[in-house]
């Protein structure tokens, strides 16, 4: 990654999602996620198939290819296996494209930068959608919340207009940064 920041947050963001998934047991697969209409495992396998996406993005791969992937089962035996391999591709892709040039996403064309920023709140969000499909607290540092609220604001509120996240729910001044981004993105905390 050409940049420390960005990096830095997208290792917390793994970190978050690891730790979501390590809750993951068979007990829950079948159970509903945080995602309306799909199951835990529906949304494990949405995660870990993005990281495939996304290093297909930004290597430049069909379209049709990428889209292609998302009827696929990404999960095998180990799906924390499974994640790592799909995570290592695309930090390896986005160590090495041009990350100004823009990648055909099925939103629209965005940039390679704006793809990796996507993937944090992946990551993040998604742990709070399976964490609430476990029965667990959502292990986001706050020091993440405060970043992609502050960073990644206007993104969640954009990506909600493409229907990405649900529409936007009023806060309270009370709340921490990690309540504030789970309003933001249309989720309870």
């Amino acid at each position: 990654m050409p940049d420390p920041v960005i990096d830095a947050q997208l290792d917390c963001a793994e970190r978050c999602w690891v730790t979501a998934l390590g809750r993951f047991g068979a007990e829950a697969v079948d159970r509903p996620s945080g995602c309306a209409g799909w199951t835990n495992r529906d949304l494990v396998n949405h995660l870990v198939g993005g990281g495939l996406r996304y290093a297909m993005l930004l290597r430049q791969e069909d379209p049709a290819a990428v889209e292609a992937t998302r009827a696929e089962d990404h999960l095998g035996e180990d799906p924390l296996a499974a994640f790592w391999e799909r995570e290592r591709d695309f930090r390896a892709s986005a160590g090495e494209c041009d990350l100004d040039r823009d990648v055909a996403h099925r939103i629209g064309p965005i940039s390679g930068h704006q793809l990796v920023r996507m993937r944090i709140l992946e990551l993040t969000l998604h742990a709070a959608d399976l964490s609430t499909g476990t029965g667990h607290a959502w292990p986001v540092e706050e020091s993440l919340a405060e970043w992609i609220e502050s960073q990644l604001g206007d993104l969640i509120v954009s990506l909600g207009a493409t229907g990405g996240y649900a529409p936007p729910r009023k806060a309270s001044a009370s709340v921490t940064a990690a309540e504030r981004v789970l309003l933001l993105s249309g989720r309870t905390p």
